[in-house]
């Protein structure tokens, strides 16, 4: 028998659903649509140039009531920031983008939503900066954009925690399931969904699971909630909708949705890290849209990675730091480019002709830096390559984590089939010079960087990769 860890991780690699892996601020609503930057001019001015690049790839993030601590709308604004803002171009850490190809992957599809300035833009801005940040023409200027924070937009449903959950000041992350019952009286098919966290100073993370059974009623036993470490302790869960740092609403194209049978109970995994700061509480939310009719495709997860041996479905390879005895998930203290790495084989079983992958996603905690996720295909097709680099976020932030979904049409996206080899490589920086590791350094009230292990406190890392697919939804009644 596999080991805890490992059943709980084969059990939702293999369960049919579909996850909004997080995304960036990029997401969010916006009225009206991104304006196109003005006739070139001679030298680039705020009006003329520099606020329609603000406004298409900042304020979603840096205006009113958005994440970022500071907007960046007025022409005061920016010059105030500039600064800080030539040096986050610089460094490629803003706009929040974590992928980029570098010379071990060369992804072969563009993603839609890209953050990233292109090098014109960038090229713009900082001639800007470098020259004395010229005012222009205000009537040169864009019209203004306003950006919507209300969460799921057309959303049909919400459901909450049923009460505000205590959080304590200080202690280890808890991590605690909440049943939620919908109600649903028939099948019901969801083109998007959104969880909106009550408190996020205190959430890590949001999974929200299907239960079809109700068993975590039972699990709940009238307290309204039950410790769950590694998945919901359901026996036939599946995924609905995940949030982490930096997420907003994900939504299927026409004709996707995912099912969530009728009487099935929702189930919301709520992973909680004390700030050290006060008591508070938490009462977090799922949101849904229902399809307006059946779909033709539904989708499915593979949520593989956290091996914690070579033994079992996933399995750890042989990386630096390894003990005498074998491949061991260890990323000592102080070390900068510590790399894990691990397989996955689909199983022979999983005969569904032709999954497209729709998006991917990696989620590690502080000290990562790096994912990479290649695939090795048993038996390529003319239009796809025996082995492909699918993701690589050499600038990974765990408070910026995102999906990146392909740009093509569907019969043009990756494949992903029985007797393929998945490959998930991570990158950890465990050195103060790592500036989340700094932060969790301060947190826990520790001088230096310790040893990491695999694990699901803050403290503790992953290496865990998300690939969301689509088949026609024949194949699987």
């Amino acid at each position: 028998m596999l080991p805890r860890r490992e059943r709980l991780t084969a059990a939702i690699t293999l369960s049919l659903c579909a996850i909004g892996a997080v995304a960036g601020c990029d997401s969010e609503k916006a009225d009206p649509a991104p304006v196109a930057p003005t006739p070139a001019e001679t030298a680039p001015t705020f009006a003329g140039t520099v606020e329609s690049i603000l406004q298409n790839k900042c304020q979603g993030c840096h205006s009113a009531g958005g994440v970022a601590p500071f907007p960046l709308v007025t022409y005061d604004d920016i010059r105030t920031h500039s600064a800080a803002a030539k040096a986050a171009v610089l460094a490629k850490t803003m706009p929040p983008w974590g992928a980029f190809d570098d010379d071990s992957c060369k992804m072969q599809h563009p993603f839609k939503e890209d953050l990233r300035l292109t090098d014109d833009e960038q090229a713009k801005l900082l001639r800007w900066i470098d020259e004395g940040m010229a005012p222009g023409d205000d009537a040169r200027r864009p019209p203004p954009r306003s950006f919507s924070r209300i969460g799921l937009e057309g959303k049909t449903d919400s459901f909450a925690m049923a009460s505000p959950y205590p959080v304590a000041s200080t202690g280890r992350d808890e991590i605690r399931c909440f049943p939620i019952d919908p109600k649903f009286t028939d099948d019901q098919w969801i083109s998007a969904a959104h969880v909106a966290p009550g408190n996020p100073q205190v959430v890590h993370h949001v999974i929200v699971y299907v239960d079809p059974k109700r068993e975590s009623i039972a699990k709940a036993a009238g307290t309204g909630s039950y410790p769950c470490f590694g998945g919901p302790e359901t026996s036939t869960p599946s995924l609905l909708v995940a949030w982490a740092p930096g997420a907003t609403p994900i939504a299927f194209d026409e004709g996707t949705a995912l099912k969530i049978p009728k009487d099935a109970m929702l189930v919301m995994q709520v992973h909680y890290h004390a700030t050290g700061v006060d008591p508070t509480t938490d009462q977090s939310a799922v949101e849904i849209r229902r399809a307006a009719s059946t779909p033709v495709r539904t989708a499915r997860v593979i949520l593989a990675g956290n091996a914690a041996s070579r033994n079992g479905l996933i399995s750890l390879q042989p990386g630096p730091a390894d003990p005498p005895s074998g491949p061991e998930f260890f990323i000592p203290a102080n070390a900068p480019n510590h790399t894990e790495s691990m397989t996955f084989t689909v199983p022979a079983f999983v005969q569904i002709p032709e999954q497209r992958l729709l998006s991917v996603g990696a989620h590690m905690h502080w000290a990562g830096v790096d994912m990479k996720i290649e695939i090795e295909r048993a038996s390529p097709s003319p239009s796809q390559p025996a082995k492909e680099c699918l993701l690589s976020t050499p600038k990974y932030d765990f408070n910026w984590q995102r999906s990146y979904t392909y740009d093509a049409p569907i019969d043009k996206v990756p494949t992903i089939n029985a007797g393929d080899k998945l490959r998930f490589t991570c990158t950890y920086n465990n050195t103060k010079a790592n500036k989340n590791v700094n932060k969790a350094l301060l947190e826990s009230r520790l001088p230096d960087p310790v040893d990491i292990r695999l694990g699901e406190q803050t403290t503790d890392e992953m290496c865990l990769g998300v690939l969301v697919t689509s088949q026609l939804r024949s194949y699987l009644d």
